[in-house]
């Protein structure tokens, strides 16, 4: 056989393996594309394969609380949280505590799907976190020692360089005080302390004030009696604090809570559970319909 045969039969093997080659590998299934990543699931897709929620939570008084014998754990919050299981049916999981400072860092790596605890919704915050629409609106007071009467119906001398304010870092009551006093001295706690620690701050005068939610003042003095005494006035800030955080983007996760959220309001069962830890008439106030604008106090649960 000639030379020039030879190599023609060559090249024509060749060029029919090659084209054999690229027709099978542009054809192929790609792994990828039957299974993606687990990185490309949403929070809410994988709510709905595993029927499971889970939730990171911050002890505070009334709303988030742990039984120091039993690890038991209960609350408005968590109370809430556990209804909104039962209305989408899906198990929840308490999956980490977390300090009010850092909460948000946990959506964002995924190590639970909702904050399920109500912060104050502020604009540094959304930057961070997409808020469901709110369950309860909670005012915010000033309070002093018991017999301190300076601030009544005074706020101004607040802002003023003597005066010692306590807050907790990362509570809203931090944000509070830049905005409205920031001429006082501050007087902070570490974010992981417990809350009452900050009003106890007041209550031991080594700090004159502090601003903080009057379920939280309530509990405090249910174990210490006649220790302090709300600045008389009106509310410093209405804060509409009552709902749930999802990481940002996860529009579907919000939407599902947000229904769920609203028959809960409109069934009165928002309001059954608030009644089984208070029936003071002016520690919440309600959305009403349209939902976003504030209704009457919360006192008609009794």
């Amino acid at each position: 056989m000639k030379a020039s045969s030879v190599l023609l039969i060559v090249a024509i093997t060749i060029v029919v393996t090659l084209a054999t080659v690229g027709f099978v590998e542009h054809h192929a299934p790609r792994s990828e594309s039957v299974l993606p990543p687990a990185s490309t699931e949403t929070a809410y897709e994988r709510v709905m394969r595993t029927g499971t929620l889970r939730c990171g939570y911050a002890l505070y008084p009334i709303f988030f609380e742990r039984d120091p014998n039993t690890n038991a754990l209960s609350g408005v919050y968590y109370d809430f949280v556990e209804e909104i299981g039962k209305q989408l049916s899906l198990k929840i999981e308490w999956t980490e505590e977390v300090a009010l400072a850092n909460a948000f860092d946990g959506l964002k790596s995924r190590r639970y799907d909702v904050m399920c605890f109500p912060f104050n919704q502020t604009p540094g915050r959304a930057r961070a976190t997409e808020f469901t629409i709110p369950i309860i609106y909670v005012p915010f007071y000033a309070y002093v020692r018991a017999d301190d009467t300076r601030f009544d119906r005074n706020y101004e001398k607040i802002n003023d360089p003597s005066i010692k304010f306590a807050y907790l870092e990362g509570e809203f009551s931090q944000s509070l005080k830049a905005e409205k006093f920031p001429k006082a001295q501050s007087v902070s706690m570490p974010n992981l302390t417990d809350v009452s620690q900050v009003l106890l701050q007041v209550a031991l005068g080594k700090a004159d004030i502090t601003t903080t939610a009057p379920s939280t003042a309530e509990a405090f003095l249910a174990h210490n009696p006649g220790k302090l005494r709300r600045v008389v006035g009106a509310y410093l800030r209405m804060q509409n604090s009552g709902g749930l955080s999802v990481a940002v983007g996860e529009e579907s996760l919000k939407n599902m809570l947000d229904t769920t959220l609203r028959a809960m309001l409109a069934s009165g069962v928002v309001e059954k559970i608030i009644g089984k830890y208070t029936t003071s008439p002016d520690l919440f106030f309600y959305p009403v319909q349209p939902w976003g604008a504030l209704a009457q106090p919360a006192g008609g649960f009794q």
